[in-house]
């Protein structure tokens, strides 16, 4: 077993040489050239004349979207506009270079400008070109505007248990696709040392909700024969409930975990209540119920110590500032201070993955400029 710290001085650049061209807009397809970029490949963002509309998103630093900066380090920016010849041919002799595009374009614009699946097999044989749409390259709704909230909604996992559906805080549907579209780029640089040739990847957020929700929010209703939507019930138990200051997780989970738990509050009298339940989802439910009465009682610190002494795992609601200050956050190096000559000093998160105990080595590029060579 390896016990290096992510402090380890082992130099790892995974995708050293690997070149990858993003265009991609907003979230979604910069967030899957970002993990690239955080793994070592060379990242150049190619954006229209005005910018990714991205950067003039939501609140602005040094007219710089926060969202926007979040997505986009490691990277270089250069401008081409599309719509003319000298881009196009910019654009192209630009790809010739590249191992791997990522578009998030509406089914139909690429072709607009000349850019052709056919095209790319022919004209540039080793290229990965990953194509993140809404709903597919085809079929009838194509064509149709694709956002976030939008896909949340289509997925499948935003209704259903007797709740009012609700959207996950944070661009769900976007960052799972975008990690699904860079996993694919990985697949298919590996089959390229297998066959020599690129391909063309289509990753649509319809069919990324799909898998990410099949699992657990889907799986109640994966076998044809047996439908069971208590799957949906129990997965609602679960949720934060507040104590004397703040909030608190209680995951306990087997049989033996409730019992200590129930110890753990003072009440062990509760858990033949517990298994009078008529299903799981019952039994969860009540078990929140009852902690709602005694955990107001004690601080949260106060009630995590007490869960951990008995080997149940519970945990503080963080704020993002607590989170950032937790103990093993700061032990993971899970962030550092960087000087940004655009944003000033900014909290960088590293790429999650170590290998051999030691984090991706980078450019380490500041957020770009727009037309930043």
């Amino acid at each position: 077993m390896c016990s290096a710290s992510p402090a380890a001085t082992r130099r790892v650049r995974p995708l050293a040489g690997v070149r990858v061209v993003d265009t991609g807009a907003y979230v979604s397809a910069p967030f899957a050239a970002l993990q690239l970029a955080d793994l070592g490949a060379d990242v150049t963002k190619v954006e229209p004349p005005d910018g990714d509309p991205g950067r003039k998103f939501g609140p602005r630093h040094r007219g710089t979207s926060y969202l926007f900066a979040g997505n986009s380090r490691n990277k270089r920016s250069v401008t081409l506009d599309l719509k003319t010849g000298d881009g196009r041919k910019a654009f192209r002799k630009m790809l010739a270079g590249t191992d791997v595009l990522v578009s998030n374009w509406r089914p139909g614009v690429a072709e607009g400008f000349g850019l052709t699946a056919d095209d790319v097999a022919v004209t540039y044989p080793r290229l990965v070109w990953v194509r993140i749409s809404g709903y597919g390259q085809d079929g009838p709704r194509a064509g149709f505007p694709a956002f976030d909230s939008i896909l949340q909604a289509k997925g499948g996992g935003m209704a259903g248990g007797g709740r009012d559906p609700a959207l996950t805080l944070g661009y769900t549907a976007d960052k799972i696709t975008g990690v699904f579209a860079a996993q694919s780029a990985l697949a298919a640089l590996h089959a390229r040392h297998a066959t020599g040739r690129g391909s063309v990847v289509d990753v649509s957020m319809l069919d990324a909700m799909a898998y990410w929700n099949s699992p657990d929010l889907l799986s109640g209703h994966a076998l044809l024969d047996a439908p069971e939507p208590g799957v949906l019930r129990l997965l609602e138990a679960p949720r934060p409930v507040r104590t004397k200051d703040g909030w608190l997780v209680v995951a306990a989970v087997s049989g033996q975990q409730i019992k200590r738990a129930l110890d753990t509050v003072g009440h062990p009298e509760w858990l033949d209540r517990l298994k009078s339940s008529a299903s799981p989802a019952e039994m969860a439910e009540t078990l929140y119920e009852l902690l709602d009465t005694v955990l107001p009682e004690r601080t949260s610190v106060e009630w995590e110590e007490a869960f951990r002494a008995s080997d149940v795992a519970a945990a503080s609601v963080l704020d993002p500032e607590s989170h950032f200050e937790d103990d093993q956050v700061v032990h993971n190096q899970t962030y550092r201070v960087v000087d940004d000559p655009l944003l000033g000093r900014v909290r960088r998160v590293r790429h999650p993955g170590l290998f051999d105990g030691a984090p991706p080595e980078t450019a380490d590029l500041p957020v770009p400029r727009l037309a930043q060579d």
